[in-house]
């Protein structure tokens, strides 16, 4: 045990005053470098999933108010004709360019700042940069879930509204 040993040498290095010494404990550095990476580690994931959070508010929010301001446009269509198939074919591939298009500027995004983080801290740490393709791809499969999961229930409150009641009302 590294802290049973410590104390010996402190206490054999005790009875003579006259000499100096300086003891490095390892396992007790290694300790508090996990505690404080722990410590870290609480907080930057507690920083990710605030800002997820923010931004899944922020999707849900945007495509339900969207989907709410064109229910006279689906009355509409569903008034000459548009079969629920069509309605749903319709949700999707508007839930597929909308994922696609946050997609298409978040990702370029990401990357330039995590090249940008790289170029500061490079010639702290001497490391290489690897974009981690994994969590991109989690990433990626994330947005279209939560984009398709919002239209669709933004959807189901449409399928449910009477058609002469949607087009009765008027946008102002």
């Amino acid at each position: 045990d590294a802290d049973k040993l410590e104390e010996e040498i402190r206490s054999i290095h005790g009875r003579d005053e006259n000499r100096s010494l300086y003891i490095h404990n390892i396992t007790a550095m290694l300790d508090a470098n996990k505690r404080m990476k722990t410590i870290a580690s609480i907080f930057v994931y507690g920083f990710v999933i605030l800002i997820v959070l923010i931004g899944v508010t922020n999707i849900f929010n945007t495509i339900s108010t969207n989907i709410a301001l064109r229910r006279r446009e689906f009355a509409m269509l569903k008034s000459v004709g548009l079969t629920p198939e069509g309605f749903n074919k319709i949700i999707r591939y508007e839930s597929l360019f909308y994922g696609l298009k946050a997609l298409l500027y978040g990702l370029p995004v990401g990357i330039l700042i995590s090249i940008l983080m790289y170029n500061s801290f490079s010639g702290m740490f001497g490391f290489m940069l690897v974009l981690p393709w994994k969590e991109i791809i989690y990433c990626i499969a994330g947005v279209l879930a939560i984009v398709f999961i919002t239209m669709t229930h933004a959807g189901s409150k449409l399928k449910k509204e009477n058609i002469i009641d949607a087009l009765k009302e008027e946008n102002l």
